[in-house]
């Protein structure tokens, strides 16, 4: 009723779907609005589909899985469909299979990708969620991350909630308000006289449960409006008082099977009356007499309320004495095999401290781990804290919830929980690990130099590994913030605590006091220390799939004599943790890497690929700090490819990643990053502005601490700008403060001093000697911005036909790496030249994103369609309309034509 557009649009949503178009619509609105109404009418228009329904129930928030399992239950027999990680880490969370298998919470999130995935590939799939405010918190991930990554599947996913949930991005909201004043006339039609209709409407409002709900309870002659109607009427929040008189009139055999329902975790009839009998109540009069009152509805063994409403008020109008006997009953009917649920309720029946209790739930939450039920984990760990006795055993209990609370995800609950740890006499261990927790999570997604004090103070409490750990996690904290001090404090710290014996804790010792070293001047030791920090993780065999290792040895990669040597080893990990499923590591891995692609081997499309799945994972995450470099690189390449709206879009979210992450003061990467887009576009005034701001504050140094590093950029702006004197003075300066440098820098600052040089003969030489240095490092993108510079000069020169040649090779090897926006700068200076023919390679009219970058990269390697898409937990059908996005793009028919345009980079 009054519903009309709402369905138009669920229509939508469905036709979309038939067409491979797949959407996420949340139904948002208050309790009975008619959320539910709009989803079963989504079910009964959905010819031809397979419907898929859960409801997320309030008393099952803390059961891990519990709605995704209710969800995914009808598409077991497809499991088989589902890449072998992904299926065997869903198996272990939905207990379809053992639960000490390998892999994170998001591999299960990839699992119902896939397998929603598989079930479309047969018939378009609806999905229908109710109650989505109640859902489990790994169910509701699960299904969110799936909605948000399908593209081209036939897939429709349609849940319901309740307003203050939280935004869903990526998620299309439709509110759901109340009805117009017609149609809730309308609506009691038939139920009561228009007279009275109109005078409920205008009391009650538009929300149709309550319309219904109070008209049921008035009297024949209040309906028929020879009474008036009564002078209190439940209406707004008060709702639920309409349902006052219905359980107020149940019998007392009826209240106990309602309040046992309420309790309940399942849902079961039997259940209900298993405790029940064991209480001394008829199971069959009682539950008899709740369902002809309309409290409850049953559908075989499946008893519900009526209206969650009803559960709620049910439960608010017992006695905490009841509420413990009705969990006690629960406890003492549990299924064989039930044993969460049973030690749940034991519980909540529980009036004082039991300390045997305790050790079973948090055993309890041992295996909800194992499911990847954080949230149901941390969860129990708080309540066994509750009921244990001894005060330093409930410190550790709550310190293990705060870690599951963050390992799920759940950053607001692990700060309150933590709160509850430090505001106690806690023993030392247990503080070190909520501080040393806290301080990850704000590292990761909330403020830079926040975490940096948590980290402090947990180091100060910390032993053994922990403290290695944290200590390490501190330097990577004041590497951030180009804390040069610190990081030399934290290595003298970690070099005296380390155990020498264990050799993970040499590995983070290495990396902490090389790292210093390099940052404090001290280039070859720090080297050689980095060197021993990767050849120890390499070479001990419980060390090589660890994944939290990861980042630190791709930052080290950098550093080392010879990159390119590293590869093997960090794409092994890579390729490990996309296995596991570990999204947290990818974040910032694939930030770094990318650069790396980029600044150490010139791969420009890894680059555009890394940088593009980079920022996707951390808005999935909430990741701030490393998700800014990833939006510069990302930036970076989208301004090489002409794409200058798209940069700056990326350029002002990561301005705003780094003034959160509390880094905007050393952030000279941003600057840089800056000034590069400004230059792609053209714009050198801008690229002066900026690099003159990072002169004054801190000289100029690079994005890795090396001295002068605006100056390539800079001088280039400076001579474009005429501004002569200034570029050859800061050109000097850099070659000085270069000393001996490796190839990479020579050729800059042979560049550099070439742009500076009034003579042209001598000029030239430099860019040959430039050109020559490259050569010793090549630089897929560096090189050609060398010719293209050299070109242009030997075209103002009057040395045509050399010039060509240096402009032609720029051109061509701008357009290989698809950076568009160059190869058409270099096309113009050919054209300048008097050259008309293009250049030997075609320029692409429309650039790739960084999406169909990714999947053609992977493609190109030889990775099936299904091998690509597990490994970038996206669906086949999106891998499909991506890669055919690239052929349409590159004019190519088959992945045969892929290996030519991305070739293996370094």
């Amino acid at each position: 009723m009054g519903r009309a557009a709402e369905l138009a649009r669920v229509d939508r949503l469905l036709d979309d779907a038939r067409a491979g178009r797949p959407g996420l619509l949340v139904v948002e609105g208050e309790a009975g609005i008619g959320k539910t109404a709009l989803l079963e009418a989504a079910a009964a228009r959905a010819a031809g589909c397979t419907v898929l329904r859960a409801r997320g129930i309030e008393s099952e928030a803390t059961l891990p899985q519990a709605v995704l399992l209710e969800l995914l239950g009808p598409l077991r027999p497809l499991l088989p469909e589902v890449p072998p990680g992904q299926a065997a880490a869903l198996a272990a969370a939905l207990g379809w299979g053992p639960a000490d298998v390998p892999g994170e919470r998001h591999l299960v999130a990839a699992g119902t990708l896939s397998l929603l995935a598989a079930a479309a590939a047969a018939a378009p799939v609806l999905v229908l969620v109710d109650d989505l405010q109640w859902a489990d918190a790994e169910s509701a991930a699960a299904l969110l991350f799936a909605a948000r990554r399908v593209h081209g599947d036939r897939v429709a996913v349609l849940v319901a909630r309740r307003p203050g949930a939280g935004p869903l991005p990526g998620a299309e909201v439709l509110p759901v308000t109340a009805l117009p004043a017609d149609d809730a006339r309308t609506l009691l039609a038939g139920t009561v006289a228009p007279a009275v209709a109109r005078r409920l409407a205008g009391r009650v409002g538009g929300v149709p449960l309550a319309l219904l709900e109070v008209a049921a309870a008035l009297s024949p002659a209040q309906r028929a409006g020879t009474e008036p109607l009564p002078a209190d009427l439940p209406v707004g929040p008060a709702l639920s008082g309409a349902f006052e008189p219905e359980l107020a009139g149940l019998p007392a055999g009826a209240r106990e099977a309602v309040l046992l329902l309420a309790a309940a975790h399942d849902g079961s009839a039997a259940a209900v009356a298993a405790a029940l009998a064991r209480s001394g109540t008829d199971p069959a009069a009682a539950l008899d007499a709740a369902e002809e009152r309309g409290v409850v509805v049953r559908d075989g063994d499946a008893l519900a309320f009526r209206h969650p409403l009803l559960r709620s008020l049910v439960w608010r109008r017992a006695t905490p004495a009841e509420r413990r006997r009705a969990h006690r009953l629960l406890a003492g009917t549990a299924r064989t095999g039930d044993d969460l649920a049973a030690v749940w309720h034991r519980a909540l029946a529980a009036a004082g401290p039991d300390d045997a209790l305790a050790g079973e739930l948090a055993a309890a939450a041992g295996r909800a781990r194992a499911r990847r039920g954080y949230a149901a984990s941390s969860a129990a760990l708080e309540r066994a804290a509750a009921l244990t006795g001894d005060a330093a055993r409930a410190a550790e209990l709550l310190a293990a919830a705060v870690r599951d609370a963050a390992v799920g995800g759940d950053a607001v609950r692990a700060r309150a929980l933590a709160g509850a740890v430090l505001r106690g006499a806690a023993p030392a261990a247990a503080r070190a690990e909520v501080l040393h927790v806290l301080g990850r999570v704000e590292q990761d997604t909330g403020s830079v130099p926040a975490a940096g004090d948590l980290l402090r103070a947990a180091a100060d409490l910390a032993t053994g590994r922990t403290a290695a750990w944290v200590l390490t996690d501190l330097a990577v904290v004041q590497h951030r913030l180009g804390d040069v001090t610190g990081m030399r404090a934290t290595a003298r710290r970690i070099a005296a605590a380390a155990d020498a014996g264990d050799p993970l804790q040499r590995v983070l010792a290495a990396w902490v006091t090389g790292i210093a070293a390099l940052h404090a001047g001290d280039p070859d030791r720090g080297r050689r220390l980095l060197h021993r920090a990767l050849e120890t993780a390499e070479g001990e065999p419980g060390l090589r799939a660890e994944p939290r290792l990861l980042p630190l040895l791709v930052l080290a990669v950098g550093w080392l004599p010879d990159p390119p040597a590293a590869v093997p080893v960090v794409e092994r990990r890579l390729r490990e943790a996309r296995e596991l499923g570990a999204l947290g590591v990818l974040v910032a891995v694939l930030s770094m890497t990318a650069h790396g692609r980029a600044e150490l081997l010139g791969d420009h499309p890894g680059a555009y690929a890394d940088a593009g799945e980079a920022v996707e994972l951390a808005e999935e995450l909430g990741y701030v700090a490393d998700a800014a470099p990833a939006l510069e690189l990302l930036a970076e390449e989208a301004a090489a490819r002409g794409r200058h709206g798209e940069a700056a879009a990326h350029l002002d979210r990561a301005r705003a990643l780094v003034a959160r992450a509390g880094t905007a003061a050393v952030a000279a990467h941003l600057t840089l990053s800056e000034a590069f887009c400004a230059l792609c576009r053209g714009d050198l005034a801008a690229v002066a502005r900026l690099l003159e701001g990072r002169l004054a504050a801190d000289g100029g140094v690079g994005a890795l601490g090396e001295p002068l590093g605006v100056a390539p950029l800079l001088v280039e702006a400076w001579t474009g700008l005429g501004r002569a004197a200034e570029a050859a003075e800061l050109a000097g300066e850099y070659e000085r403060v270069s000393r001996s440098p490796l190839p990479p820098t020579a050729a800059l600052v042979a560049r550099c001093r070439a742009l500076t040089c009034p003579d042209d003969d001598a000029a030239t030489a430099l860019f040959e000697g430039a050109l020559a240095a490259h050569a010793l490092a090549p630089d897929p993108f560096e090189t050609p911005h060398t010719r293209l510079l050299f070109g242009a000069r030997l075209r103002r020169s009057g040395q045509r036909t050399r010039a060509r040649a240096e402009l032609a090779a720029a051109a061509d090897a701008f357009a290989a790496l698809d950076l568009t926006a160059w190869a058409q700068r270099a096309e113009g200076e050919l054209r300048a030249t008097g050259r008309t023919a293009r250049p030997r390679r075609p320029l692409p009219e429309e650039p790739l994103t960084a999406q169909e970058t990714r999947i053609a990269v992977l493609a190109a390697r030889g990775a099936s369609n299904a091998e690509v898409a597990a490994a970038l937990f996206l669906s086949p059908k999106t891998v499909e309309h991506h890669l055919s996005s690239v052929y349409r793009k590159r004019g190519l028919r088959s992945r045969v034509g892929l290996a030519a345009l991305f070739p293996p980079a370094g």
